[in-house]
């Protein structure tokens, strides 16, 4: 027959080509100069033209199957499966409102009507269905306050179990009488992160059973039995690595389940069958683990049941033995392509890509280097702020001993750089955040701490938010700017360590600060949640009487703003599902849209001398998929012991 164009165009040469024996994935190489890429494509062939390659004899597998039950740009997996395997609950982050998802006609209901995301914010997070889908628990952000509240799905009456200025709790999983839950909360001693409590519903009454010393969420599991509880947790020294223990409902006795050098995280009991099911990295891949257990402990080895499942998030299980799960991508994909100063027109499809994931990318003042963050979640520091040779491609990481960088700025003389980091890795920035800004020696890596928040005394707001963001140096390079939570601009002396605060507002937006390259003038942006608008700003670098310059047209807030090499001009995004580039004279005037993009740029900066712009796009999937035929090939698996 004639040839078939699958329809996927890119630059480079492709090196490899294999098909997967499942005849829906192709893997394949492609090198772009000395540049490499791995690719996956999937479902590169429809369901009927599949079949056409099929023999007659070719049957599905027996054994385990994973099938896609939800995937697109609204899926969230926040949420839990009910057990009768009808309903899957999540929040519509469109609204920030809990909903359902009737999964037999893909239909998706709100249940609350409440959420606005103008202040006062009022929104739903983590949420667990009842065993039988006639409650909700769920995670109630309202009007700077915490709540655990419990809905009722017939009359969509609720009740508030929890409320807290201060503290935060989730909802972790429901006993199968629907009578009482675990939750997750932040402890009340100043020395413990969260606490794991069990609540009565009827009653409200709160048991701690359990304290931890790390603040990370954690999967928690209920035995068949109800005697114990199995929940994952992040070794001591060993952040982001998990093992799995057991814990008696009344949580007096604790016992080593899961203990192992790799990765282990937990999915849970499958109802009606005694083995356990846990995800681990052990084997160089995220695969599939069962273990039997009787009277809370294992009765035989772990067995690996299914190789390179990825790292799932578990959603629970049905009756049926069905287990539900959310796989989730994220990336940032950032590119250095061409740009026309004159007419502000990036050319996307010309240029070259930074391999990895990197972001906030930002170049030396004389073009030579590239600095941005590395981000690999499998590294104990996630985030990791490196420089790149541009001539070479060689990379170098540096403090390698901050955490959560963010924000790089070069000095005016390039032999150092201003980050905002942390000494040790917290998951919050509310009441836990430790950091500060530090200077970073380029060429030994080292760290200098230049402000940090223990030495002041303020009130933290309760949203949580963090608290410095978008630092510059000025350009004698004797003392930086930056915005302080969301009221304040300030300019903060090195040499003496004095602050002056140059502006306040009651919300920046805070993705806008830049100094001109001639060192006059500081840009900035407000926002307004009456008219859901954000207005841009230039100043005097001492401070003094601002200029507004533009007021956003197609986006709540700006994203991010360039000055020109010769402070003549600024360039500004903004946009929703894609990117707008606006050019604005520091004189007035009409703004121009020179350049539109179906992307969302998270992040965009300039080359000093103006003909190149570097950009990163983030590419963020979830899907939702089910685990089918699982007690069926439990039971074949471990009957072959007996």
């Amino acid at each position: 027959g004639n040839p078939e164009k699958l329809g996927l165009e890119m630059g480079g040469f492709v090196m490899n080509l294999s098909a997967h024996p499942d005849g829906r994935h192709i893997a394949f190489s492609t090198s772009e100069q000395s540049n490499a890429e791995i690719w996956e494509m999937k479902n590169f062939l429809p369901d009927e033209k599949l079949a056409q390659y099929k023999t007659e004899a070719g049957k599905e597998p027996e054994g385990i199957t994973i099938k896609q039950v939800w995937t697109g740009s609204e899926v969230d997996n926040s949420g839990s499966v009910s057990l009768n395997g009808e309903y899957l609950s999540f929040v519509d982050w469109n609204t920030g409102d809990l909903a359902i998802r009737n999964l037999k006609t893909k239909e998706n209901q709100r249940v609350t009507h409440e959420a606005t995301w103008d202040k006062p914010q009022q929104f739903a997070d983590l949420n667990k269905i009842s065993p039988y889908g006639k409650q909700i628990a769920y995670y109630w952000y309202n009007k700077n306050r915490t709540e655990l509240r419990v809905i009722n799905l017939n009359d969509k009456s609720h009740i508030t179990l929890f409320n807290s200025l201060d503290g935060e709790i989730y909802p972790c999983l429901w006993f199968p009488n629907g009578e009482k839950i675990i939750v997750q909360k932040s402890g009340e001693k100043e020395n413990v992160k969260w606490q794991l409590s069990l609540i009565n519903v009827n009653t409200g009454e709160s048991q701690v059973l359990k304290e931890f010393e790390n603040s990370s969420l954690i999967n928690i599991s209920l035995s068949p039995d109800e005697k114990y509880l199995a929940f994952d947790f992040s070794k001591a020294g060993n952040y982001g690595n998990f093992d799995i223990n057991l814990l008696s409902v009344d949580g007096k006795n604790e016992i080593p389940f899961i203990k192992h050098p790799a990765n282990d995280r937990l999915l849970g009991w499958v109802p009606g069958r005694k083995e356990f099911l846990f995800i681990s990295d052990r084997s160089g891949t995220w695969d599939l683990w069962a273990i039997p257990v009787i009277d809370g402990k294992p009765s035989e080895p772990a067995k690996r049941i299914y190789t390179d499942i990825g790292e799932i998030q578990p959603m629970g299980f049905t009756e049926n033995g069905d287990g539900f799960f959310s796989f989730s991508r994220r990336n940032f994909n950032t590119y250095i392509v061409p740009f026309n100063i004159d007419t502000g027109e990036l050319n996307e499809k010309s240029g070259k890509s930074i391999l990895g994931s990197n972001f906030q990318a930002k170049w030396s003042p004389d073009g030579k280097y590239l600095a941005y963050i590395k981000e690999d979640y499998k590294s104990n520091n996630p985030w990791q702020l490196t420089v790149q040779i541009l001539k070479t491609g060689e990379e170098r990481e540096l403090a390698t001993n901050l955490f959560d960088p963010n924000s790089p700025c070069w000095s005016p003389d390039g032999n150092s750089i201003l980050v905002i980091g942390r000494p040790q890795r917290v998951n919050y920035a509310g009441k836990d955040y430790n950091g500060g800004i530090y200077i970073v020696d380029v060429k030994t890596g080292q760290i200098t701490k230049s402000l940090l928040l223990s030495d002041y005394e303020f009130n933290r707001p309760v949203d949580a938010s963090w608290p410095l963001s978008d630092i510059q140096w000025s350009l004698d390079g004797k003392s930086i700017f930056y915005l302080f939570y969301k009221d304040r601009l300030v300019k903060h002396d090195l040499e003496s360590g004095e602050d002056s605060v140059l502006y306040k507002h009651s919300d920046f937006n805070r993705n806008i600060l830049s100094r001109s390259p001639d060192g006059k003038s500081l840009l900035f942006a407000t926002y307004n949640p009456g008219e859901n608008k954000s207005h841009l700003f230039i100043m005097p670098e001492e401070g003094g009487e601002e200029k507004e310059l533009f007021t956003s047209k197609e986006g709540r807030k700006f994203t991010r703003g360039l000055w020109s090499p010769d402070s003549k001009y600024i360039y500004i995004t903004e946009g929703l599902d894609g990117t707008n580039l606006w050019k604005i004279s520091v004189e007035g005037g009409i703004p121009q849209k020179v350049w539109h993009s179906e992307n969302r740029l998270e992040f965009i900066s300039m080359l000093p001398h103006g003909n190149q712009m570097a950009f990163s796009i983030r590419e963020r999937t979830t899907e939702i998929r089910v685990i089918e035929n699982l007690a069926k090939e439990l039971e074949n698996i471990f009957s072959q012991d007996e």
